[in-house]
């Protein structure tokens, strides 16, 4: 009896390997683990990064690709052909899920978007009639933010035509939002530049739809393909995409806004009349009358100088070194202007298109030619 308390009674019938077996994972099962023991089991679990790839390792498409595959193209753009926003009206509620999503997926600040609400409101048919409507960037054809910045923050992809803004490469004179009839580049105080809706083309380039597309639950927004040459030829001919919007012909927008109804008639922003203050710019008006004073300062010494018009030198002496320190001041007050200054030196590079740009260059010359002309006097 004694001899059979150590011991586990096993079946009848049972292999001597198998008893062997059965005891070693019963002593296994009662000892204790080791460090050892315990940094093996971690090692072979997967985390939940790991679960996740493993997953979906064998997914064709996104997880939500059936609620959105019918609103993006099934290839990409071709030879003149870019992508372009179509926003169908009927479906559009105003429920701001589209803001949302691009607000979450970019990351955007708290006062912060790329995507906004308006609405437009009228009579038509003897009927008044109120319809809300979503817009982002349009992606326009000749783009007035990508022509009027002096530092050659954006550009219009040749393969998508989608106008994506470098970051990196702006310095915050605003320029851009002031070309821009439709209120796009938005200014960050935080960063001290712009940024704007870049139609999420990376998402775009792996097939899966912009986060406004994804979000809308009534499918109002879509990603279509366009033919450049014929959507330029709908902007020139005159007209706006939307009651309320401005002239497409300065831009040449690709957005395409639809309706069963027809909105155009007697409609207008529900806005038009509102009075709300544009964000100020102090230091550029320090800068534009300070340096307009200080050009007609020295072009006056110029002729007095010319036509022997002075009693004295002083008196040339003073009017010219008035127009340098005026100057100077005007041009030092410019930068406040900027959001990121250090990169002010970069404004040349637009010179072929933007003017802000060419007046930049011009005064940068000027400036020094007015002191060389100062030190001679």
């Amino acid at each position: 009896m004694c001899f059979l308390q150590g011991m586990t009674l096993m079946p009848s019938g049972v292999k001597e390997e198998e008893k062997v077996d059965a005891l070693e994972l019963e002593r296994a099962a009662t000892s204790e683990r080791t460090l050892v023991d315990a940094l093996l089991e971690e090692q072979r679990s997967l985390t939940a990064i790991e679960r996740f790839s493993q997953k979906h390792s064998d997914a064709v498409s996104p997880i939500q690709a059936r609620y959105y595959k019918d609103l993006i193209p099934i290839r990409k753009p071709s030879t003149g052909e870019q992508y372009a926003f179509e926003v169908d009206m009927d479906k559009c509620t105003g429920c701001k899920a589209c803001v949302v999503a691009c607000h979450s997926l970019n990351g955007l600040k708290e006062k912060e978007s790329w995507r906004d609400i308006g609405t437009i409101r009228g009579v038509v048919d003897n009927e008044p009639q109120q319809q809300t409507v979503t817009s982002a960037c349009h992606h326009c054809i000749d783009p007035g933010c990508l022509s009027g910045c002096p530092v050659g923050a954006y550009e219009k992809l040749e393969d998508t035509g989608v106008v994506k803004h470098l970051d990196d490469q702006c310095i915050g004179c605003q320029y851009c939002s002031l070309k821009c009839p439709y209120d796009v580049p938005k200014y960050d105080d935080a960063l001290g530049i712009v940024r704007k809706c870049d139609m999420c083309h990376e998402r775009l380039a792996e097939g899966e739809a912009p986060a406004c597309v994804q979000s809308c639950p009534n499918g109002a927004i879509s990603i279509q393909l366009v033919n450049i040459e014929e959507s330029r030829q709908k902007s020139l001919e005159g007209g706006s995409m939307v009651a309320g919007a401005f002239r497409s012909d300065y831009t040449l927008p690709t957005t395409n806004f639809r309706s069963k109804r027809d909105l155009s008639k007697s409609m207008e922003a529900a806005d038009e009349n509102d009075l709300t203050p544009s964000h100020n710019h102090v230091p550029l008006v320090w800068m534009l009358v300070l340096t307009q004073v200080a050009v007609g300062a020295s072009g006056i010494d110029l002729l007095a100088r010319a036509f022997d018009l002075y009693s004295s030198s002083t008196t040339s002496l003073v009017a010219i070194t008035a127009a340098v320190v005026l100057g100077k001041v005007g041009l030092v007050a410019s930068l406040l202007h900027l959001g990121s200054p250090l990169g002010a030196w970069r404004v040349f590079l637009g010179l072929k298109t933007s003017w802000l740009s060419r007046e930049v260059v011009l005064f940068g010359a000027w400036m020094p030619a007015l002191m060389v002309y100062a030190a001679l006097i």
